[in-house]
C-alpha cells in the first residue's frame, strides 16, 4: 500500500516529517482527509486538530492558519502555529 509523506512546518521550525497512512486536516471550509493517490490541490488552513495515522497509532497537533499542498503523495502543511 502506498504511503503519504507528511511534512509540517511553521515559520520558526520543522515540526514533523513522517511517512503516514492518512491525514485529516482542518481546512478553512472544514476538515478534509487525504489518503495515498489523492488528487493535487492547495488550500488555506483553518484552526483545529490535524491528525495522522501511521500503522496502528495516531498523533494529533493543534494548528492555526497557513496553507496545505497535496501533490504526488506528499502533504506539506505550512502552519502559522502548531502545538502538540
Amino acid at each position: 500500500m502506498s504511503k503519504l509523506k507528511l511534512t509540517i512546518v511553521t515559520p520558526e521550525k520543522a515540526v514533523a516529517s513522517e511517512e503516514v497512512d492518512e491525514v485529516v486536516i482542518p481546512g478553512i471550509a472544514g476538515e478534509f482527509g487525504v489518503l495515498p493517490e489523492h488528487t493535487t490541490f492547495l488550500t488555506a488552513l483553518g484552526q483545529g486538530t490535524l491528525t495522522y495515522k501511521k500503522q496502528n497509532s495516531s498523533k494529533s497537533f493543534q494548528i492555526s492558519g497557513g496553507f496545505c499542498e497535496v501533490r504526488e503523495n506528499q502533504v506539506t502543511v505550512f502552519a502559522d502555529s502548531v502545538e502538540g
